[in-house]
């Protein structure tokens, strides 16, 4: 819903007062301010209706809730929900009635020839409030969620001849999905690690063996589907599909990948991940020249020096090893279309292949615009050059697995996920009102004269700054190994969580003032169980914060953001264990087995923790970087 030109100016003071102003966004006035974006899950996924959403979220996962975070930094984000093991066309369909609220419509003619029902379930209102050309919406898919809302904005666009007439024959109601016309009620679509042309796990394994199935179990199971009943929606009703009282979540999965019903009719999305049936979509989908595409995929493998096939990277999920491995070695073969498998098609990140996740091609092979122009531009990150629409913007390959890229599971950090989408954003939000992107990520460059590019902290340092985090001493002087304070981590802390802290005026200890600009975040904090205080009474905001303070404020931070710290790395005792406070020995543990702290080594090769001497402003960057 528009906001008036006053009530938005109010909220750019207040977002400029708390430091938390999006470095890209437009200037009062601008439509575009409006513009919210709608992000679509991939296979298996979930969205912000699911009740897996608060246990897990799929947009974060173990890195705590994106679309919060992302709210949070004044961009009006959500997280769609649409049939996690459908086709793409169905997809499609449920996404539009997301968005406009209202019951799903199919189409006759899609329902007749694929056997299931025209109508699907109802969404009792909008996924929000205005949807139009005025307030267009900016897309953001996942893996399938690129084949989703690429079909979606086609049909949007140039509607569905077929459905339009199959409807008239039948004497119902044409959904406005398949009457067109609505192209440009899109602003821009962004693919994040998406097949566009069909994965090489499928051809690896064969779709009629239990290697899907396996994978999709063991992915399941580590989401927790084992126990739980009622959370996972898969959203097959019009297949006459829906879970038994007395199943788990688990058992109605696999009921439904070994249904006959379901797995052999051709309408969902393994066959559709299929490189002959994505080429096919491919086909029936032209680009809209009002639109911005971006595309940025992940590459989780190397070369092997032995076989010269890609092989999976230590930092790979374990589920997706196998797989990158399997997919790594697959080449020199033909698809049932005659698709032929080049060496190309090695590099993956555990799931999709680098070359199927650049943009889409057709059955040609080739990615051209409909007047035969080529259809993609290969953009080197920031480097000034301008944003076209109507064709795709392909980014620089990022070192993600596949579910890393949208948070992972333990397999990546709080400020590399949050950094990379608020890259994504901020190269949408660029081109608002113009066609050039900002310089930098995020659009802030660090010229502090004490941080040199070689210096061991740059990177978690540069990191902080460009999230907002931390800010230098002066406009050249960042002090890296000065010390924090207690209310300065706190503050820290709360920026990187992009809480909003307006509802915390009153701070509970008495040598916090409240008109301290601190005193926000330290109630905040407190409110929540990530401060506990020096007792009761105090908190002591003005003491340089303690390396094993830091340690136990990181791990109850976790625990309230919701964020799992990995436990992968070996916990060695410190030479100076003994030294660490009773209460922070469990917290300094956790963050050593999540490879967040390692100590400083001795001339005798052991390592000490130091837990008593205070903790500089770069170590400061480097923990909050790593979890």
């Amino acid at each position: 819903m528009k906001k008036s030109k006053k009530l938005l100016s109010l909220l750019l003071a207040v977002l400029l007062l708390c430091s938390l102003l999006p470095a890209a966004a437009s200037a009062e006035g601008n439509p575009e301010d409006d513009y919210p974006f709608v992000f679509v899950h991939g296979l298996m996924g979930w969205g912000e209706r699911s009740m897996l959403d608060p246990i897990m979220p799929y947009w974060g996962m173990t890195t705590g809730n994106l679309m919060k975070y992302l709210n949070s930094k004044g961009y009006e984000s959500y997280a769609a929900q649409v049939g996690p093991l459908s086709g793409a066309w169905d997809r499609a369909c449920e996404l539009y009635a997301q968005l406009v609220g209202g019951t799903v419509d199919y189409g006759a003619a899609h329902s007749a020839a694929k056997g299931h029902d025209r109508y699907g379930i109802t969404y009792e209102k909008p996924l929000f409030e205005g949807w139009s050309a005025q307030k267009k919406i900016n897309l953001i898919g996942h893996s399938f969620g690129g084949a989703t809302t690429r079909l979606f904005l086609e049909l949007l666009a140039n509607g569905s001849a077929e459905e339009v007439a199959a409807a008239k024959a039948a004497g119902t109601k044409v959904s406005p999905l398949f009457e067109g016309g609505k192209g440009n009620w899109v602003y821009s679509l962004t693919a994040v690690a998406a097949p566009h042309n069909g994965t090489t796990f499928i051809e690896t394994c064969d779709v009629s063996t239990k290697v899907v199935t396996d994978a999709i179990y063991n992915f399941g199971a580590a989401l927790g589907l084992t126990k739980l009943k009622g959370v996972y929606d898969l959203q097959l009703e019009h297949f006459g599909i829906y879970r038994k009282d007395s199943e788990t979540d688990m058992q109605y999965l696999i009921r439904v990948l070994n249904s006959s019903n379901f797995m052999s009719h051709n309408d969902n999305a393994i066959y559709d991940l299929t490189i002959d049936n994505a080429l096919k979509i491919n086909d029936g989908i032209e680009m809209q020249n009002n639109v911005y595409y971006f595309s940025v995929c992940g590459d989780a493998t190397h070369p092997s020096s032995v076989s010269g096939n890609e092989v999976p990277d230590s930092s790979v999920f374990a589920l997706l090893k196998p797989f990158a491995a399997m997919i790594g070695k697959y080449y020199d073969k033909y698809t049932a279309g005659g698709v032929y498998i080049d060496r190309t098609w090695l590099p993956n990140d555990g799931m999709v292949n680098v070359v199927s996740g650049l943009y889409p091609v057709n059955s040609r092979l080739k990615c051209e615009k409909s007047d035969g122009s080529r259809g993609f531009v290969v953009c080197d990150g920031y480097n000034k050059e301008s944003y076209a629409k109507g064709i795709w913007n392909v980014f620089p390959t990022q070192p993600y697995d596949h579910l890393s890229i949208i948070g992972g599971i333990l397999s990546n950090t709080v400020s590399n996920t949050r950094h990379l989408y608020m890259e994504l954003i901020s190269r949408v939000t660029s081109t608002y009102g113009s066609s050039t992107p900002a310089e930098e990520p995020i659009g802030k460059t660090m010229s502090f004269t004490d941080v040199a590019k070689d210096r061991w902290s740059y990177d978690y340092i540069l990191k902080m700054y460009q999230l907002g985090v931390v800010n230098g001493r002066s406009d050249s002087i960042f002090d890296p190994t000065g010390n924090v304070t207690r209310a300065e981590f706190v503050k820290m802390l709360a920026c990187l969580d992009g809480v909003d802290t307006s509802a915390y005026v009153k701070c509970r200890f008495t040598d916090v003032s409240d008109k301290s600009v601190f005193a926000p975040y330290v109630e905040w904090a407190a409110n929540n169980g990530i401060v506990l205080g020096i007792d009761s009474a105090t908190f002591k905001p003005n003491d340089n914060i303690t390396r094993e303070q830091m340690a136990a404020i990181i791990c109850r931070y976790a625990d309230y953001a919701g964020i799992k710290l990995s436990d992968d790395a070996p916990a060695a005792a410190f030479a100076d264990s003994a030294q660490i406070s009773k209460y922070a020995v469990d917290y300094v543990t956790a963050l050593q087995r999540a490879g967040i702290i390692c100590g400083k080594q001795n001339a005798d090769g052991s390592f000490s923790y130091y837990p008593k001497s205070f903790a500089t402003r770069e170590q400061a960057c480097k923990v909050l970087s790593l979890i």
